[in-house]
């Protein structure tokens, strides 16, 4: 009987230790409960109060673990507005103020936000806030930078890019040595130079670190047109794609994209800029362009909107993707051993023209009212999320998408050449070789090798065929076609 007791006790105690409750304090508070509620038949149901009675008195035995939040972000926004320090001179202990960055020119984020509102894509203004912070923050760093300004934003599975443009007087890069001038490999690098003169650099999230993007090749930059693919979010991963595309990462494909989107979709008003050609005594290596001083905006805007506005009011401004070489066979050095010298790549300002089919762009004033001081927007109809916003004297070059080029057409990717079948002739196809019969002479020379032709199982007598040098014949049986159809269908009439 003992023994019998202490089982229950043991069993008491072991519905009881979650709770860390006593069996004299729970016994107490059932039977309060008892008393207070009345309920019927107590004797029968006092498990079921004693198991109320015990949920409803539970507590953690531990107190729960902290959530864990990841304030990377909201750190790195607050250093934006830290401003650093000046260092002191340790011999006169009087601090002085850095001028880097000073000679970098910096647009008016915050103005081209206002101005993009107008086309209804926007980064929104506490983001555009914390981007112009940012920017300021790597010019300081970076006092080699003519202008840098906000290209845009890629958007991406993972993770979106925000893309810095910078602006270099000359491709940090030096060219490969020990080459011929028409080697691939130099040429490869030699025909980017104009493009690698913009440096990107591309974050996450507004005051996250900037990256610097690999400088581009002309091979990349032929390659991108013929890949659809959407981005990662992440520079290291890997690029497998078909086509192939010449480089490893998506960093270096994210490079080759922005330089294709912005020979498509960066303009400015026509007379804006105007070309410097290279001249060694103006100690100009390279095709360049520049504002123009005499440019001056209209007083009416409503021009930029109309229907002639393609060729008249806007030009493209970017780096074209230049032309693949065609170097002739004179190309030779000469009895020096010197080559003949090869003329940088061109800058040239290039009028806007739309395709046969369908415009490139969609053009219209946003506003019904003032229409004279309205700003105009430009609404890229080749790649969406492209916008374009003039107004007096400021104009913004915007891009905001997937970075894939828009295609009423069926996308059919480039075949390599080793699944291209190439064009034979009728007289190859309806020939079978077989091994030639050898005449041997009473000696057992060999006389002669005769190659035996056999005729082929097609065509059958009467078929007709033709070759390619064979026009008269191929429209003989064009027109007796259409003789035939026509006479089954009046048959069948």
């Amino acid at each position: 009987m003992g023994d019998e007791n202490t089982n229950n006790a043991k069993d008491v105690m072991a519905y009881l230790a979650p709770s860390n409750a006593s069996v004299f304090d729970h016994l107490s508070e059932v039977l309060t409960n008892v008393a207070l509620n009345n309920p019927e038949n107590p004797v029968d149901s006092f498990h079921k109060i004693s198991r109320e009675v015990l949920e409803n008195s539970l507590r953690w035995t531990d107190a729960p673990a902290p959530v864990k939040q990841d304030l990377s972000k909201q750190v790195e926004c607050q250093n934006l507005f830290r401003v650093k320090q000046a260092e002191a001179n340790p011999d006169t202990s009087i601090a002085t103020t850095s001028k880097v960055g000073a000679d970098t020119y910096i647009p008016d984020i915050m103005a081209e936000t206002e101005l993009l509102n107008w086309t209804g894509l926007s980064v929104g203004g506490v983001n555009a806030t914390r981007i112009m912070m940012s920017i300021r923050q790597l010019a300081a760093a970076h006092p080699e930078f003519k202008s840098v300004r906000f290209f845009g934003k890629l958007l991406g599975k993972q993770a979106d890019y925000y893309v810095c443009e910078a602006e270099v007087t000359a491709c940090d890069e030096a060219p490969p040595k020990g080459l011929i001038p028409k080697h691939p490999e130099k040429r490869n690098f030699e025909k980017c130079q104009q493009h690698n003169r913009f440096k990107y650099y591309v974050c996450h999230s507004p005051g996250a670190p900037w990256t610097a993007l690999p400088n581009l090749r002309y091979y990349q930059l032929l390659a991108v047109p013929n890949i659809k693919r959407l981005l990662t979010g992440n520079l290291a991963a890997p690029m497998a794609t078909f086509p192939p595309f010449p480089g490893e990462t998506e960093a270096e494909y994210l490079r080759a994209k922005i330089a294709h989107i912005g020979e498509r979709t960066v303009m400015s008003p026509a007379g804006f800029f105007a070309e410097l050609h290279a001249d060694p005594e103006a100690k100009r290596k390279f095709h360049s362009i520049a504002p123009a001083p005499e440019w001056a905006p209209p007083e009416d805007l409503s021009g930029y909107a109309t229907e002639n506005w393609p060729t008249a009011a806007w030009t493209r401004h970017y780096p074209q993707v230049p032309d693949m070489d065609d170097f002739g066979e004179d190309f030779v050095p000469d009895e020096t051993g010197k080559w003949p010298e090869i003329d940088p790549e061109a800058w040239p300002l290039r009028p806007c023209t739309d395709e046969e089919d369908h415009p490139l762009w969609i053009a219209r004033q946003c506003s019904h009212q003032m229409k004279a001081k309205a700003p105009v927007c430009l609404i890229s109809r080749q790649y969406p999320g492209a916008v374009v916003v003039l107004q007096g004297k400021r104009f913004v070059n915007f891009y905001m998408g997937f970075g894939n080029q828009e295609n009423e057409k069926m996308y059919t990717p480039t075949f390599s050449e080793a699944m291209v079948m190439p064009p034979v002739a009728s007289d190859v196809i309806y020939k079978v070789h077989r091994e030639p019969t050898i005449e041997r002479d009473a000696d057992g020379n060999i006389t002669a090798t005769i190659p035996p032709e056999v005729k082929p199982r097609f065509p059958l007598e009467g078929w007709l065929h033709y070759n390619d040098e064979q026009a008269d014949l191929r429209d003989k049986i064009y027109v007796e076609s259409e003789i035939l159809k026509k006479k089954e269908e009046e048959e069948k009439a």
